[in-house]
């Protein structure tokens, strides 16, 4: 070998284990840095008139891992779903409360039955009339109340829906410009492994809301592809269509029309929810939360308005009211009539005839919605048939046909609620425990081990200081030339 040979091996190696040294350098410092994937130099024989003259470095080699990545995303859509549903069914149970609280649903229909039963024994008392009355009242306030608040869980769905189309259309354009960006660094040879980290960022934001598959383009540009098919980039990024309705009421559903899905180019994407959907992302959620989850936990709060108004118009309960007229509960103020149209829990009200706060009189709910003027004060006997046909086992659409009471109507509903928030808790705790171990999976194969770096560190030392002493030893032979 010759010295210029040595002398060119030498400054190539010291070029190379710089390179090296910065790499391994940027590694552990990003070590913690979210997204950031490991970095290697890649190297490669540099030549010289055909002959060997040292390492010269081909390129930054980003390590990946595409199946893990592919099904830690799709775990991942999938905990987001689950998270959305998870959290709706939790606030739903909250807002129904437990038989233990006094201010849950529960507690306000145990508090009419023991204002009712107050009454009865004492008849002639005006302050039990008013508590009776003022107990019915807050019980209808309470069942309005969580039927509002149904409905606002769905408007919330339906925004949050709106919010995440919002970003991942602006998601979808950065992923183009990042795709440029990678496609000019790559064909000029520059380091494009920063850019190609921001994009996996990026599409993995976009997965979370809407699962998508990456496919690999010239210059390592990528198109997006939900796993339906529809493109979401192709070259340009495409642009998701959704309507947002500003107030929900209970009878707007998506099948009528009232309410929007989503759409690409005119292409329906809009996910379908409940059991039969293998859908997932945060889209999805919402979707469920608006569509599913929501609406049925409105269904049954109406049947257990229908339930209460049924108990208190049936025919002969009351013999001062005239044949169809409306019971002590009603359809905002008319009696029900089957099947009533949906939102009837928000239109509970509390007929006029016994509400003082719409111009009736208390004592009427001892002697007669249509009585008018007083009976004897001391009788209980409607009093007592109010109370039995509170108690009497009915059939309604809770309970899947059997016979409750009111107060097992009311229970069965909380019931209901809390066991479709157990199930969403568990399938959130399976879909959180997955996406978590494909994540660790993945980050063993792409991130950074700081120990690995260090030992590599101590090599790049010793290489340097090699190509360092070579150096030196050719200086000190062209010196000695040049004394002779």
């Amino acid at each position: 070998m010759s010295i210029s040979q040595a002398l060119s091996n030498a400054t190539s190696g010291l070029s190379a284990v710089s390179r090296q040294a910065q790499v391994a350098s940027q590694n552990i410092a990003n070590a913690l840095t979210p997204g950031y994937a490991r970095r290697e130099v890649s190297l490669t024989e540099r030549t010289l008139a055909g002959e060997g003259a040292g390492v010269r470095v081909a390129g930054i080699v980003r390590a990946t891992a595409p199946a893990l990545t592919a099904e830690r995303r799709g775990a991942d859509a999938a905990a987001a779903r689950d998270g959305a549903r998870a959290e709706a069914a939790s606030r739903i149970s909250r807002l129904l409360g437990g038989p233990e609280d006094a201010n849950s649903l529960f507690g306000k229909f145990a508090a009419f039955d023991r204002a009712m039963r107050a009454l009865a024994n004492a008849p002639d008392s005006v302050a039990a009339q008013n508590a009776a009355i003022g107990a019915g009242s807050m019980l209808i306030t309470g069942v309005n109340g969580l039927a509002q608040s149904y409905q606002s869980m769905r408007a919330d769905a339906n925004r949050a829906i709106a919010v995440g189309v919002d970003d991942v259309n602006a998601a979808l354009k950065q992923v183009e410009g990042l795709n440029d960006d990678i496609a000019k660094a790559n064909v000029a040879g520059r380091d494009a492994t920063a850019l190609l980290d921001e994009r996996d960022r990026l599409v993995n934001k976009i997965n979370e809301a809407i699962p998508v598959r990456e496919l690999v383009r010239e210059n390592g540009r990528v198109d997006l592809m939900t796993n339906e098919g529809v493109m979401l980039l192709a070259g340009t990024a495409k642009t998701i269509s959704f309507s947002q309705t500003p107030v929900i009421t209970a009878d707007m559903t998506l099948a009528g029309g009232a309410l929007s899905g989503l759409s690409v180019d005119g292409v329906d994407l809009t996910p379908a929810v409940g059991e039969r959907a293998p859908h997932a992302g945060t889209l999805v959620g919402h979707f469920a939360v608006r569509d599913e989850v929501a609406p049925q936990a409105a269904l049954e709060l109406d049947a257990l308005a229908e339930d209460l108004i049924s108990r208190f118009q049936a025919p002969g309960l009351d013999p001062t009211l005239a044949a169809g007229a409306p019971g002590l509960f009603t359809d905002n103020g008319a009696a029900l009539t089957p099947p009533a149209a949906p939102g009837l829990a928000g239109r509970l009200a509390l007929n006029a005839a016994v509400d003082p706060a719409q111009g009736g009189a208390a004592w009427r709910l001892r002697d007669g919605l249509g009585a008018a003027a007083q009976g004897p004060t001391g009788s209980n006997a409607l009093l007592r048939d109010l109370i039995a046909a509170f108690d009497a086992p009915r059939i309604s659409a809770l309970g899947g046909g059997r016979a409750m009471t009111a107060l097992e109507a009311v229970g069965e509903v909380a019931a209901s609620a809390g066991a479709r928030g157990a199930e969403f808790d568990t399938a959130l705790q399976v879909s959180q425990t997955y996406a978590s171990a494909l994540s660790e999976a993945e980050l063993a194969e792409t991130g950074v081990d700081t120990d690995a770096e260090l030992q590599s560190l101590i090599i790049i030392e010793q290489a340097y200081a090699a190509n360092a002493r070579l150096i030196e030893a050719v200086g000190k032979m062209i010196d000695r030339l040049m004394e002779i």
